[in-house]
């Protein structure tokens, strides 16, 4: 029997083309869903104009304020404020839509605004550039989709997200090597971590020694990348014990443990918590 993770997860929703506008007045309109905890595959970008939300993203509290950007990814668990009063846009977006060309896709996984070791920074914006680039785009999405459509709602994005990046501080250039080696680490882990938590996987896969992984990734995220994966385990961990209903026995084998003890024994040495007891502590 093949177990799913059962947390609450949307898709986007079929279009002509994948990115949407809407107006974050939505969040309150669907409080059972979104002020939940849920996740989604798409990217959300969040921009308030006035007043402040306060979210809750893979159990950290994050404030978003007046003229202030938010970049949240897919796969990231996510609970929307549905008490404060805020209001402002919120664009979504998947990756296919966005990565058209091969710059497009080094900026998704070189990002200081998607950065590995601080991933939803809140950013501030120039208003008059956001709120009119949003219009520009909200207007473009309501006319009758035609050849220039997409590459219009692109190039207005870009000039969002670009942005964005330009008032964060880089550890490196966006063509750093240094950078991209770390990225591909991470989209490794990402992909295999549920059936390989041993690093010499990762580093055979990436064709580089361990001693070559280890100065990168810790340059960049603070970690080794042992630490790294063992994080990246925890953190599903978490959440699938806090947000769904599977057994840890199940939550174990989901994530490639074959026998109880062993994950009992991991998430104990990492969180100071047994996995029942982690559960009982969030309710």
């Amino acid at each position: 029997m093949r177990l799913k993770e059962n947390i609450r997860t949307f898709d986007f929703t079929p279009s002509s083309i994948e990115i949407e506008v809407k107006k974050l007045t939505f969040i309150k309109e669907l409080p059972n869903l979104l002020g939940s905890p849920h996740k989604v595959s798409f990217y959300q970008l969040m921009w308030v104009t006035e007043g402040s939300a306060e979210l809750k993203i893979d159990f950290r509290k994050i404030r978003v304020g007046v003229n202030e950007l938010l970049l949240i990814s897919p796969g990231q668990v996510c609970e929307f404020d549905i008490t404060s009063d805020y209001s402002g846009k919120m664009i979504l977006f998947t990756d296919s839509f966005f990565t058209v060309t091969e710059v497009d896709a080094d900026f998704l996984y070189s990002s200081q605004i998607l950065s590995l070791s601080n991933l939803n920074q809140v950013v501030s914006v120039c208003p008059l550039l956001a709120d009119n680039l949003i219009a520009l785009l909200e207007e473009e999405l309501k006319t009758s989709a035609d050849k220039f459509q997409a590459t219009i709602a692109q190039s207005l994005l870009r000039v969002i997200l670009f942005e964005a990046e330009r008032n964060l501080s880089s550890a490196y250039p966006p063509s750093s090597n240094k950078y991209n080696l770390a990225q591909s680490f991470h989209n490794a882990v990402e992909k295999h971590f549920r059936e390989n938590k041993r690093l010499e996987y990762y580093t055979s896969l990436l064709a580089v020694s361990e001693r070559v992984l280890s100065k990168e990734v810790k340059l960049l995220t603070g970690e080794t990348p042992k630490v790294y994966l063992d994080k990246r385990v925890v953190l599903e961990a978490k959440r699938l014990l806090a947000y769904s209903k599977l057994s840890a026995k199940e939550i174990g084998f989901l994530l490639g443990f074959e026998e109880p003890g062993n994950f009992n024994n991991f998430f104990r040495k990492h969180t100071g918590l047994t996995p029942a007891n982690f559960r009982a502590s969030i309710k």
